[in-house]
């Protein structure tokens, strides 16, 4: 009966170290996507920061109706560069999920179609301005909603 008892001995510390080689692999599964979804909403906040921040400066430039028109297009077209839009919605194209990449690109379309006006001598009142105001705006909801379930906790 010698044998029955090493037997078991060995089942249990087999069952055990299996028990926690699969614990451990759980754990790790799991502090890999937290580590994951925390570099993917630090890419998400540093893209709607310079889409916001480039609004912004677009926005100064189409209500400042007596600087002269050449003036407001250059701080217009400068309000992209300044805040690296672009070089952020290409981070997010190599991180983010396809839906949402697609939504990033369709928020970055939108405010290059809002800098375009102001560029082309529209000011904050004339309907082109304002068309691409509001439709920036609608994709920037849109993606930023998209966002929001990525970054939701799974159960």
């Amino acid at each position: 009966m010698e044998w029955m008892t090493l037997a078991g001995t060995g089942l249990g510390a087999i069952v055990g170290v299996g028990a926690t080689l699969l614990a451990d692999r759980v754990r790790w599964k799991r502090e890999s996507r937290a580590r994951e979804q925390e570099t993917l909403r630090l890419l998400y906040v540093k893209y709607l920061e310079a889409i916001a921040s480039a609004r912004d400066e677009i926005s100064r430039a189409s209500a400042d109706v007596g600087q002269p028109v050449d003036e407001r297009r250059l701080a217009a077209n400068q309000a992209m560069r300044d805040h690296e839009v672009f070089a952020k919605q290409y981070q997010l194209e190599l991180s983010a999920p396809p839906a949402v990449v697609e939504l990033v690109v369709s928020a970055t379309q939108g405010l290059v179609d809002y800098r375009d006006a102001v560029v082309s001598g529209a000011t904050r009142e004339d309907e082109a301005c304002t068309a691409a105001r509001r439709a920036f705006r609608a994709a920037r909801k849109t993606l930023m909603d998209a966002m929001r379930a990525t970054l939701a906790p799974t159960r």
